[in-house]
């Protein structure tokens, strides 16, 4: 599992690390303030997929050069249309390089056009072979019909850079040190949790919402 790494003032400066392998080899939990839940689902740049009156949402912090991201979104489409009262939110928790970062100022501009399509980006982004930046972010937005020019522009603007400073400082005081990481509920889940372990998940919420966990 790749290790984050903090943005610090300036997104163009970003160092990064490997954690030894096996470090998490399964899903680590740990329960979360309720504070800081509700730090995330205001945060700006987050991409909401699936029901607009969800049971049960799990969200996501991923970084498009983390393989074990790659992993995690191929179970969203399966998720999503077998779980019809499921939430998902999507976060980029861009940590892992300077490409990454790049790759997610794209991802957030292109949201701000094409919020509905953000779904189908996000898989074809992780199609792409090798280290995923901004010309392969570019490419996959403009062929899903977005503007060119636009998205360089919000890319660069001030709101998203902010939203990603954000996102990573309260990924810092969430304590997420590896992508991808969830939180379900009350729930901080660190390390790639397979398509079974994400069911569990959801089962489990379902449960604890007719009893008392």
């Amino acid at each position: 599992m790749l290790r984050r790494s903090l943005i610090t003032g300036s997104l163009a400066c970003v160092a990064f690390s490997i954690l030894p392998q096996g470090a998490f080899g399964s899903p680590e939990q740990q329960l979360l303030p309720s504070n800081l839940i509700a730090d995330v689902t205001n945060l700006n740049g987050l991409i909401r997929l699936g029901s607009n009156q969800a049971d049960v949402t799990i969200i996501e912090f991923f970084d498009y050069n983390c393989p074990y991201c790659r992993n995690s979104a191929k179970d969203l489409n399966q998720l999503l249309r077998a779980d019809k009262t499921l939430g998902y939110i999507l976060i980029n928790y861009a940590v892992l390089s300077e490409a990454s970062i790049l790759a997610a100022k794209i991802a957030l501009a292109f949201s701000m056009q094409k919020a509905s399509l953000y779904a189908n980006f996000h898989q074809k982004l992780f199609e792409r072979k090798g280290i995923i930046g901004a010309d392969h972010a570019l490419d996959v937005a403009i062929n899903l019909g977005a503007d060119k020019a636009l998205l360089i522009k919000d890319a660069n603007s001030d709101n998203v850079t902010k939203a990603l400073i954000a996102t990573s400082k309260l990924g810092e005081n969430l304590g997420f040190i590896a992508t991808p990481s969830y939180i379900v509920g009350n729930t901080g889940v660190q390390g790639y949790a397979s398509l079974t372990e994400k069911k569990r998940f959801i089962k489990n919420m379902r449960v604890c919402e007719k009893t008392v966990c």
